[in-house]
């Protein structure tokens, strides 16, 4: 407790000796610097491209529905005995019915006024069936759930998209799982950079660190300035990447009015996605460099 207590009140003086050893070893601290602002660009980059493909992928997933249309022959007991079927298929979520007098009133919207009048004089004699829209809980069960029914009695067809589909969620989900993999990699690898520096700055003052021990300085004593050298290595090294995230998403986002190709591929807005991310930026270059410095001088000293 009482050196938890010393540290503290000489964290101050850790600070000042932290910064003194950066600007000493200041090729090793530059290349540090260099290595950790690279690392966290390509986990900038990698990061916000996951986590607009994870709200693409969602996106994608919630927009698509099974579309059944039902022959047009079918009582109203029949259709509504169809979706109670429907329901009972593992893995549907949702159930929305439709009548025939809703379709028609889809088809004449979809027609526009030109093609309204055509279609309302279908009205007394409507050639279109009943439908049912099927929300799955699992958008990779659409296939299956869309092969269950259309083996229902009165079932006209069934429409879900198809496998282009589903290949365009398994291939976001792809570059999703590979971002994360990707990014896991880079802060590991930052990770070593870090620590190699710290250990060969530790290595080159070891005779220094030997006099403070003999002088009965305490092992927290020793450890808290490299440890901070280490965190302003990373919290420096975010500075660049923060900048080029603030300024290239916000000119991406504005480029591209704010999605890509359609609706459902639309980007994340800038604030405060990228407010909350540069702070983890800020907070991922100074824990690995914090830790980086640890992992280092644990070797050099006895607990």
């Amino acid at each position: 407790m009482n050196e938890l207590i010393s540290c503290i009140k000489n964290l101050p003086k850790h600070f000042k000796t932290a910064l003194q050893n950066i600007w000493r070893n200041g090729v090793m601290s530059f290349s540090s610097i260099f290595a950790v602002t690279i690392t966290l660009i390509l986990i900038g980059v990698i990061g916000v491209l996951a986590l607009n493909v994870q709200d693409m992928s969602s996106n994608i997933e919630e927009g698509v529905r099974i579309y059944v249309k039902l022959d047009r022959d079918i009582d109203t007991n029949k259709e509504l005995a169809v979706g109670d079927e429907i329901k009972a298929i593992k893995g549907v979520k949702t159930v929305t019915f439709f009548t025939k007098d809703q379709e028609l009133d889809k088809l004449i919207e979809k027609q526009g006024d030109e093609g309204a009048q055509l279609f309302e004089s279908y009205r007394e004699d409507n050639p279109l069936g009943a439908a049912y829209e099927v929300e799955a809980k699992d958008s990779s069960k659409l296939a299956s759930i869309s092969k269950k029914i259309s083996d229902i009695i009165g079932v006209k067809t069934v429409n879900y998209g198809g496998e282009s589909t589903q290949d365009m969620v398994k291939t976001l989900q792809t570059i999703q799982t590979g971002g994360t993999i990707f990014i896991v990699g880079l802060a590991i690898v930052a990770l070593f950079m870090i620590a190699n520096t710290i250990k060969i700055t530790i290595t080159a003052r070891q005779t220094e660190i030997s006099i403070m021990r003999m002088v009965g300085a305490s092992n927290w004593y020793i450890r808290i300035p490299f440890m901070l050298e280490g965190m302003l290595i990373g919290l420096v090294g975010a500075i660049i990447p923060i900048i080029v995230l603030v300024y290239g998403y916000g000119m991406i986002y504005d480029y591209a009015g704010g999605m890509l190709m359609s609706a459902m591929l639309a980007l994340k807005e800038p604030m405060p996605f990228i407010r909350d991310f540069s702070l983890i930026l800020a907070a991922l270059g100074a824990g690995v460099g914090l830790i980086g410095s640890f992992v280092s001088i644990r070797r050099f000293l006895k607990f």
